[in-house]
């Protein structure tokens, strides 16, 4: 994407020279490398996804920056989306699921994200990626036309009765960094106004909770409010999500050729098929 290397970019943005560099082996579209023990630069990959706008990412960090809910941004190019943030420190990821306090974590602060009526000029306009994603893909990739306008019927119904909120719209594993007294939401790319469920349904689905686990996660963000109905209509977005990242991974399968796509497309299609075969 940039003929500049990591460390000239550092030395640009900062004026400080690179004592140590190390690079973050995680992320599917972007490279992180460490700097000095206190930066990290992220440098987007090439062939990205092109529903991803960078100036907006940038407002959403402006926005969210008095939640203290994310990673300090020290700059931020709405061109290029090089990124130079502080390393958030004493920090880590659940191996292989999460605890109850890091459940605990994510549910507050979601709810503290939701409720902030922090507001953006922008939408996440799912549907819209969805259409963008399948656009080039051979028919026979297609999930069951029947099944998926099922599903999306059930998913424009809860739009219509909800408000529309600030949302993550990514929380898989490698956005979550988990301190020893909540947890941090990193990489913004996909953050825009969006009904709660869609964040929901994305920490249950991409973190592969249990059955005791949603039922906990969920209890402890709607608090006495929980019920069924709210249950429903995670379970409905998460069936959507399933077959939005099938032909998000499939997209960009594509585009960059990397097998950890394919992976992801085939663990969605599997999922969608047990879910279809319950129909």
């Amino acid at each position: 994407m940039i003929n500049k290397n990591v460390k000239e970019i550092f030395q640009e943005l900062t004026g400080k020279s690179v004592r140590t560099y190390s690079f973050f082996d995680c992320g599917f579209s972007n490279n992180n490398y460490l700097i000095n023990d206190s930066y990290v630069v992220r440098i987007p990959k090439d062939n990205r996804d092109e529903t991803i706008s960078f100036d907006k990412e940038h407002q959403i960090y402006n926005a969210i920056a008095p939640l203290n809910i994310s990673e300090k941004i020290v700059s931020f190019n709405d061109q290029t989306g090089i990124k130079l943030s502080k390393f958030v420190h004493n920090t880590r990821k659940y191996l292989p699921t999460p605890t109850n306090e890091q459940i605990l974590y994510v549910a507050k602060t979601l709810k503290k994200l939701h409720s902030s009526n922090i507001k953006v000029p922008f939408g996440y306009q799912m549907f819209l990626k969805m259409n963008t994603y399948k656009k080039d893909l051979e028919l026979s990739k297609y999930i069951n036309k029947d099944y998926e306008r099922k599903v999306l019927k059930e998913v424009q119904k809860i739009f219509a009765k909800s408000e529309m909120v600030l949302c993550h719209n990514d929380l898989v594993k490698g956005n979550l960094l988990f301190k020893f007294n909540g947890v941090v939401f990193i990489d913004w790319e996909y953050g825009a106004m969006n009904n709660p469920f869609f964040d929901l349904a994305s920490f249950v689905s991409e973190n592969n909770l249990s059955e005791e686990q949603t039922k906990f996660f969920l209890s402890k963000y709607f608090g006495c409010k929980y019920n069924q109905i709210k249950r429903k209509r995670v379970d409905d977005f998460v069936k959507f999500e399933d077959i939005l990242f099938y032909y998000w991974a499939y997209y960009l399968y594509n585009k960059r050729h990397d097998e950890i796509y394919l992976k992801i497309a085939k663990e969605k299609l599997a999922r969608i098929t047990i879910d279809m075969k319950k129909e």
